[in-house]
């Protein structure tokens, strides 16, 4: 968790199967390899870099409302682009759930992929800036 992760979760590399980072020279390179993103933010505003990171990758997202803020990825009429979870119970079933379905991991991949390339490339967020600006 983070760069500088606390004793509790460094102790988690003891389990098999997990790997404990702290601060890494790509963020894309770990995500390319990663079945899963989790992102249990409880603070902070607006849109998160590392939900938009995690997309861009293609690496299915499973998130907090907050992690979500601000990006249209469920709900009526918008295409699942990542799972929903604020509690641990939520949590555990989402990430279970992409684990045993190939084709929902394929789903939140291509679709959260395809909400990046649509909405938030440089060019189409330049555009929209250049619209404020000139009114």
């Amino acid at each position: 968790m983070g760069a500088r992760p606390v004793p509790e979760v460094q102790e988690l590399s003891t389990r098999p199967g997990v790997k404990v980072t702290g601060r890494v020279p790509s963020m894309a390179e770990y995500l390319h390899q990663a079945t899963v993103c989790v992102i249990p933010m409880r603070t902070g505003f607006g849109i998160k870099n590392k939900t938009l990171e995690a997309m861009a990758a293609g690496t299915p997202v499973v998130a907090s409302d907050r992690g979500l803020e601000g990006l249209a990825v469920d709900g009526a009429g918008t295409p699942l682009r990542a799972l929903r979870a604020n509690q641990v119970e939520e949590y555990v079933e989402a990430i279970g759930r992409l684990f045993e379905d190939g084709e929902l991991r394929h789903k939140l991949s291509e679709n959260g992929r395809s909400l990046i390339e649509t909405e938030y490339t440089w060019e189409v967020q330049g555009q929209r800036y250049e619209r404020v600006l000139l009114g």
